[in-house]
């Protein structure tokens, strides 16, 4: 029927039909784009967000950072930067629910476990009495198990290759033997099954977890035909996107969607010529992450779909703890931090020492300028400046001492970690500073004194001390019991707070610093002799140990010279005989630690090296001085 309206609206009426259905089907469309978003994968652009020194595997992002293979376990930093994170070969990473980082390694070869807190753990590393042979990808199924697979010597004529699992009891089984080069594998959502892609064949299989804890028969749930896949990972409905290697009519790599049917949902173009991995990630795990060659790299997309987080595992048993490489950044926490290349204490000041608990590893802290109170933690390689001399305690300052204190930030405050402190002994006198008295009372048990810079005096006016019971007097180069103090004689101080006043400790003179020094590296000497230099033993190779003194010691530590016998050990009843092949000092006070390098007396010892725990504290003893 025609249109009966009015002539000049018929034009109009017609344009809004028109417009009525484009919005129709705009609106169905957008629908339908909600519904399914997987119809939007082919639109999707993959940006390439690091480079790899080449060919790259087992994407896995972690609190903004991305963790991948090549070569090394690498991690792309929140500032973009590619680093080696651990100095091992690594086939494919998975992040437990726990925060632990677990790695197929082909070095070690075992199973490994890294930790938020900067341990790296032993899982596996045997199965029947003989080594772990080929590590390649893993996963974990819902009550903890960690499955990987060994595509050592299989191929599509001769299918030899293995699927392996580890309980959280510690037990390894061989629980799929048979394979044409095993290699990704991921276990579903709702824990049902476990999918495995068998490179060679070009097929993705279906094996049934079972209540016993085995697998039932392997069933084809796809063909990829091409080149085969190589890697997976489930988004949160319990699809399968695979890294589809490489597609000859394209000759480059694709993501393909696979829905629990083995239906195609949707693909994503790489722009590569082969794609290896694939993992979700992001804020809210809505981003992928895929691993690539030529080039070679991580490339990332926004897509949109959640990526299913992974089953929650359980903590198992750890064999051993691995001693991490000299340099690496992954202890979260570790001297390195704070070492080269890093900062003498971003904050540092005047401050009134307080109390200190040695088994927290706690200081409690007063600022001198305005009486605030500041909690930190004392690092235990935290260096020590005291009466001249490097390698002192916490344990010896006293309550309300001035000291001088240097500090880095933690995640919540600027002063989260002590990293050195001097006395003022130590401060005044590197600074060409001194005490100049005004007036001496009680034969120089009591005094008025004045900061001075040279010839020029210091802000702050005068003070008013006296000697404690037990103050160490020096004067001309000797321990005296007063000593004979004049007006403007200048001397040095070591000295704690009472009322508007001053408790004085240590009273010397310029002739005594010497002299003060030596004692006080005496006494250091003495204790080290008994207790070790304290570090951690950071790799065993053979006969040879890597050991980093910690900075506490630092100054002990360069004194060492290659050939010099030394005994190293948990403790003294444990400890193994070395000598020192060479030494390298690593910054200074604040930042300083010695790395040292040693052979053992006899190589067989490095085996009892390697069984130390990781988390104890290593030693060092020095020969006795003669």
């Amino acid at each position: 029927m025609g249109y009966k309206g009015p002539s000049f609206l018929k034009g109009t009426a017609m344009n809004f039909r028109l417009l009525s259905l484009i919005l129709v089907g705009l609106t169905t469309s957008l629908l339908l784009a909600q519904e399914n978003p997987y119809g939007n994968l082919k639109n999707i652009e993959l940006k390439q967000v690091a480079k790899a020194p080449g060919y790259s595997e087992g994407p896995t992002w972690v609190k903004g950072e991305i963790f991948f293979c090549s070569g090394a376990l690498l991690r792309v930093r929140l500032d973009g930067k590619v680093e080696k994170f651990l100095d091992i070969n690594p086939g494919g990473t998975v992040l437990r629910g726990d925060g632990q980082l677990l790695i197929c390694d082909n070095k070690t070869p075992g199973l490994l476990a890294y930790s938020p807190e900067g341990k790296l753990g032993v899982l596996a590393d045997s199965f029947a009495g003989k080594p772990l042979n080929s590590l390649n990808d893993l996963t974990v199924d819902a009550v903890g198990n960690i499955y990987w697979t060994d595509p050592s010597g299989s191929s599509k004529d001769k299918p030899v290759g293995n699927i392996f699992r580890l309980t959280p009891e510690g037990q390894v089984t061989k629980v799929a033997t048979g394979l044409a080069f095993p290699n990704g594998l991921d276990v579903d959502p709702a824990g049902q099954g476990l999918y495995v892609i068998e490179s060679q064949s070009q097929k993705i299989l279906r094996y049934s977890l079972l209540p016993d804890g085995g697998l039932g028969k392997p069933e084809v749930f796809y063909d990829l035909g091409g080149s085969g896949g190589d890697g997976c990972a489930f988004d949160e409905k319990g699809n399968l996107w695979v890294a589809d290697f490489h597609r000859p009519e394209t000759k480059k790599g694709r993501i393909l969607v696979l829905n629990p049917k083995g239906e195609v949902l949707g693909a994503i173009a790489v722009p590569t010529q082969v794609v290896s991995n694939i993992s979700f990630g992001g804020p809210n795990h809505d981003e992928i992450y895929c691993t690539t060659g030529t080039p070679d790299g991580v490339f990332h997309a926004k897509v949109g779909i959640k990526g299913f987080r992974g089953h929650p595992g359980k903590a198992g048993k750890v064999l051993r703890q691995l001693p991490l490489p000299p340099g690496s950044p992954a202890s979260s926490v570790a001297p390195r931090k704070f070492g080269s290349p890093g900062g003498m204490g971003i904050t540092r000041g005047w401050y009134l020492w307080q109390k200190y608990d040695p088994a927290k590893g706690e200081a409690e802290v007063v600022r001198e300028s305005d009486g605030q109170v500041f909690q930190t933690r004392v690092l235990p390689w935290a260096t020590t400046y005291r009466r001249l001399a490097y390698g002192g305690s916490p344990a010896d300052l006293l309550p309300k001492e001035r000291v001088n204190l240097f500090f880095n930030p933690d995640e919540k405050t600027q002063r989260g970690y002590l990293v050195h402190f001097q006395d003022e002994l130590c401060q005044m006198k590197g600074h060409g500073h001194a005490w100049e008295l005004v007036s001496v009372e009680q034969g120089g048990r009591s005094f008025v004194a004045k900061g001075m810079a040279g010839d020029k005096p210091l802000d702050g006016g005068v003070m008013y001390f006296k000697l404690a019971p037990q103050c160490e007097v020096w004067q001309g180069g000797k321990r005296v019991p007063q000593g004979e103090w004049k007006k403007s004689a200048r001397c040095y101080l070591c000295w704690s707070v009472e009322g508007k006043g001053g408790i004085v400790h240590l009273l010397a003179d310029d002739a005594s610093l010497k002299a003060i020094q030596e004692q006080e590296e005496k006494r250091i000497r003495a204790r080290l002799e008994k207790d070790g230099l304290e570090g951690r033993l950071e790799g065993v190779s053979g006969s040879r140990l890597d050991f980093m003194a910690y900075a506490t010691y630092w100054s002990q530590a360069n004194q060492l010279q290659p050939g010099q016998k030394v005994q190293i050990g948990p403790d003294r009843g444990v400890a193994i005989a070395a000598a020192v092949v060479s030494r390298k000092n690593q910054g200074t006070y604040g930042s300083g630690v010695c790395d040292l390098a040693l052979d053992l007396a006899d190589e067989k010892d490095g085996a009892l090296a390697m069984k130390w725990p990781f988390e104890q504290p290593v030693r060092l003893w020095l020969p006795a001085a003669k």
